[in-house]
């Protein structure tokens, strides 16, 4: 791997899971810079939020049901008051959180069991995981993803994700990568849910943006414009004036496979590449 090579990356010995050298972080840290500077709400920087979350917000989200294979429980060895009474060699038992599948899932119930007036927003990032059976380079298991949310009436939703296809568009450019914008269903249904990725293209409710991250990629997804309609409003019990469930939409960046990208399409020394944030 030509990034492991040239000092960017180390690997674990694990498929999916890899340690990022000063040098890789320096071009993330640039590179959410550049992400802030596009967001049009003014945020002044993405909230950070926990690698883990509870287990009750991704049930109420619906998550395992649709994507069990790529959730990430935390089991743990010794609970109670009294851990050196707990016997050592038994079975480790759920807890009450999970591995963050996705930063959104943690902005959500903070509105929840509400209803709200006007459109809120949402500027978040964090460490994900995602079971990935996968081992290509950029099918990371533990991963960064920043996301922009939203959460309002229907049309203000629809126009929010139509602007920040546009937007991105037009950021990754200005980067110097060569993307291309494909209509997508998440790849995580199974044969019993054509129905739903058939139902999820037709809608027009995802989009990803697609590039090269190594030599040879026929083409990896680094960043993705979704709306949820109103599937989130009505799981969090959130209501839009008096639209009923408030309708969501999000601009999802994979982190570590955008500057990938950058790496594969620029080099190794970055006096060549251009300014990124």
């Amino acid at each position: 791997m030509t990034t492991t090579k040239a000092g960017w990356v180390l690997p674990t010995g694990i498929p999916g899971l890899l340690s990022f050298t000063p040098k890789f972080e320096q071009v993330l840290t640039n590179l959410q810079a550049a992400l802030t500077a596009v967001d049009p709400s003014a945020s002044p920087g993405p909230t950070w939020y926990a690698p883990v979350v509870p287990r009750a917000n991704i049930d109420r989200a619906q998550y395992a049901e649709s994507f069990p294979q790529l959730l990430g429980s935390v089991h743990a060895l010794r609970t109670g008051e009294n851990p050196e009474a707990q016997d050592p060699t038994a079975a480790a038992s759920e807890t009450d959180v999970v591995l963050a599948p996705a930063i959104c899932y943690s902005v959500y119930p903070q509105i929840a069991d509400s209803t709200v007036e006007e459109a809120h927003f949402f500027d978040a990032v964090g460490h994900c995981y995602r079971h990935e059976a996968t081992s290509e380079y950029g099918r990371f298991r533990s991963f960064r993803m920043r996301e922009f949310v939203v959460v309002a009436g229907q049309e203000e939703a629809w126009q929010w994700r139509d602007a920040w296809i546009a937007r991105t568009e037009e950021l990754f450019t200005r980067l110097g990568l060569k993307i291309s914008v494909q209509q997508a269903s998440d790849p995580f249904f199974g044969p019993g849910d054509r129905f739903m990725r058939t139902s999820q293209i037709q809608q027009d409710l995802k989009y990803e943006f697609h590039t090269q991250v190594y030599d040879g990629d026929p083409g990896t997804a680094i960043a993705s414009a979704n709306c949820h309609k109103d599937h989130l409003g009505e799981r969090f019990a959130i209501g839009f004036a008096d639209q009923g469930p408030a309708h969501s939409s999000c601009m999802a960046f994979g982190l570590e496979r955008t500057v990938s990208a950058l790496v594969h399409a620029h080099g190794d020394n970055l006096d060549d590449w251009p300014e990124i944030g």
